[in-house]
């Protein structure tokens, strides 16, 4: 498990290990500030070509990557989830960018259901794994009350003694 405390560059950048949910959203927040802080330098800096925007998106990109995956291989789920969903995402935002009348007498519902098929897909994702529990919370489930806990409640709920 990647900690916050002992390599916050790993936790952004590099792809292997597993982290939990509080890392998923420390490491979540370190971007966004991050990003928030150096957008407008990014901007600043825009070359006629456009290349330091690219490079700084892409390592934005990267980075949430690289949170995503760690929390996935949390979760006992590969990486490659997240390209599927990414061509998922891609397709429904093409076919809504087509589908929705982009003329500037917009109402108020069709831009705010514009907004959320854009954004309710990366909300949902990041609420997902936010909040499910991984590998971390059954070790410390375990660690807790034992590995076999989970049967005796259960059986407990069955007999309503619970």
């Amino acid at each position: 498990m990647h900690s916050l405390a002992t390599s916050p560059v790993a936790l952004l950048f590099s792809p292997s290990g597993a982290i939990d949910r509080v890392g998923f959203v420390a490491g979540s927040l370190i971007l966004s500030a991050v990003t928030l802080a150096c957008d407008q330098f990014a901007r600043r800096a825009a070359d006629p070509v456009g290349l330091v925007p690219f490079v700084f998106a892409l390592g934005v990109a990267w980075s949430a990557g690289c949170l995503s995956r760690k929390r996935l291989h949390d979760l006992d789920r590969s990486g490659w989830l997240i390209i599927a969903f990414l061509a998922a995402y891609i397709s429904l935002a093409l076919t809504a960018s087509f589908s929705f009348d982009l003329q500037a007498h917009q109402t108020y519902w069709r831009t705010t259901l514009h907004t959320l098929a854009f954004a309710g897909p990366m909300i949902a994702w990041f609420v997902a794994l936010a909040i499910l529990p991984g590998e971390a919370a059954r070790r410390a489930a375990r660690r807790s009350w034992g590995d076999d806990a989970l049967p005796q409640v259960v059986g407990q709920l069955r007999a309503g003694r619970m």
